[in-house]
C-alpha cells in the first residue's frame, strides 16, 4: 500500500488531491490541515468523485496544525510514504482581492517581496517534520525556487519542490515542433531556470532574450540538436489566465512527479530546488528519490550560478549560507511604500513577524 500525505488543504492540493485520487499510484491519501469544516467535505467530495470514475483510494482527513506541539506526534503516526506541503499565509491568488491604493503599490512589488509568508509556516513544517523522526521524501511546494533552499541552509529540508520549471517546458516543446512542423511529444528538453523565466514565455507579447531571466536549454529531436530553434520561439507571446486555474498546470506536475517518486521506473522530468538548489533543473525522479540531469555541456556551477542571476528578476539579490535574503535595493524602496519602512534582507527567525506585517499592510 502507498500512502501520500498532503498537508495544509488549499487550492493548489486540492487540485492534486482531485487528480490523484482518480488517478494515482496511492492506494491511500491523507489530507491534513487545521480546518476539519472545510477538509472532511472537501476529501469527501474527492472520494465522490473517484467513484464516478471507478477509483476507490481510501481518502481521509486529520486535523494537523504544524506549530502545535503534538504535530510531530501526528506526523509520525501518519507514517507516509511521500509527503507534499504547500502551507502560506498569503497565497498568491489574493493579491488579486486587494483593492485602492494598496493594490498600486502591491502591483509594483516583485514576487519575492512576498516570501515571509510561505517562508514562516514552511519552517514549522520543515521543524515538525524533523521532529517527526520521518525519513520518507517530502516535497515543498511553498515558492520552492528559493523557499527549499532557505530550508536547507538552516536544518533538513524538503527532498525537492514540485512545479515551476516543469511549467515551462511545453513551450519549449511547441517552440521547437511549431518551426519544425513536428508533434511536441518527440521533442526532448533539458532545461534550467528560475521562477521568473515563467512569466516571460506565457506573457501576452514577445519578451526579447536579453531582457528575461537567464536560462540554459538543451532541445533535442531524434538525436539532433536542435537548441537554437526552440531558444528563438521560446519567447514569443502565449498569453495564458493567471487566475485560480494556474493551479491546475502544478497540479499536473505534482501528478507526475510524485507517480515518480512512489513509483520503481525512473523517470526523467524538472522540478525545482533538489536537494536545496535554487531554482529548477533536469532531474531523473524515481522510487524516492530525485538525482540531477544536466547535459555534459554545463557544468554543475553553471547551472547554479544561472538560476542565482535569475533570482533579481523577483526581487532577491543573493541568499546567505544561513538563509538570509538580501532584497535588491528597488525591492527595499518598494517594500517601504507598503510598510512604511525599508526592509533590506529577511531571515529566517524574523520570516513570521514581516509575514505578520505584510499581512496586516494590505487586509488591516
Amino acid at each position: 500500500m502507498r500512502r501520500l500525505l498532503l498537508i495544509s488543504l488549499g487550492k493548489l492540493t486540492g487540485y492534486v488531491l482531485e487528480r490523484l485520487a482518480r488517478n494515482g499510484p496511492f492506494d491511500e491519501i491523507v489530507v491534513a490541515g487545521r480546518r476539519p469544516e472545510n477538509g472532511i467535505v472537501k476529501t469527501n467530495l474527492s472520494r465522490i468523485g473517484a467513484a464516478i470514475e471507478g477509483r476507490f483510494p481510501d481518502i481521509s482527513f486529520v486535523e494537523l496544525d504544524v506549530n502545535a506541539a503534538d504535530a510531530p506526534g501526528k506526523l509520525a503516526a501518519i507514517a507516509p510514504d511521500i509527503t507534499m506541503a504547500a502551507p502560506s499565509l498569503l497565497p498568491w491568488w489574493r493579491l488579486d482581492d486587494i483593492t485602492g491604493k494598496r493594490a498600486e503599490i502591491v502591483e509594483r512589488l516583485p514576487f519575492a517581496s512576498w516570501m515571509a509568508c510561505h517562508l514562516s509556516p514552511m519552517l514549522a513544517m520543515r521543524d515538525a517534520w524533523s521532529a517527526s523522526g520521518l525519513e520518507t521524501p517530502w516535497i515543498g511546494a511553498s515558492y520552492p525556487d528559493v523557499i527549499n533552499a532557505i530550508l536547507h541552509r538552516t536544518g533538513a529540508g524538503p527532498t525537492c519542490g514540485v512545479g515551476n520549471v516543469q511549467e515551462m517546458v511545453p513551450k519549449v516543446r511547441f517552440a521547437a515542433a511549431d518551426k519544425m512542423g513536428i508533434s511536441p511529444a518527440t521533442v526532448d528538453v533539458r532545461l534550467v531556470a528560475q521562477h521568473a523565466l515563467e512569466y516571460y514565455l506565457y506573457h501576452g507579447e514577445e519578451t526579447p532574450v536579453a531582457e528575461a531571466p537567464p536560462f540554459l536549454v538543451e532541445v533535442m529531436v531524434d538525436g539532433r540538436d536542435v537548441s537554437d530553434i526552440a531558444r528563438a520561439g521560446m519567447l514569443t507571446a502565449m498569453p495564458i489566465a493567471y487566475d485560480l486555474d494556474f493551479n491546475l498546470l502544478t497540479a499536473s506536475s505534482a501528478f507526475e512527479l510524485l507517480s515518480a517518486m512512489a513509483g520503481d521506473q525512473p523517470i526523467r522530468t524538472h522540478a525545482p530546488s533538489p536537494d536545496g538548489l535554487i531554482g529548477g533543473y533536469p532531474v531523473i525522479a524515481g522510487a524516492g528519490s530525485i538525482t540531477l540531469d544536466l547535459p555534459e555541456m554545463w557544468s554543475f556551477e553553471e547551472a547554479i550560478s544561472n538560476n542565482e542571476k535569475s533570482m533579481a528578476w523577483e526581487g532577491i539579490a543573493s541568499v546567505d549560507d544561513d538563509g538570509t535574503v538580501r532584497f535588491t535595493d528597488q525591492t527595499a524602496d518598494l517594500l517601504k511604500d507598503l510598510l512604511g519602512h525599508p526592509v533590506a534582507s529577511l531571515t529566517p527567525d524574523g520570516a513570521d513577524a514581516m509575514a505578520r506585517e505584510l499581512i496586516a499592510a494590505v487586509t488591516g
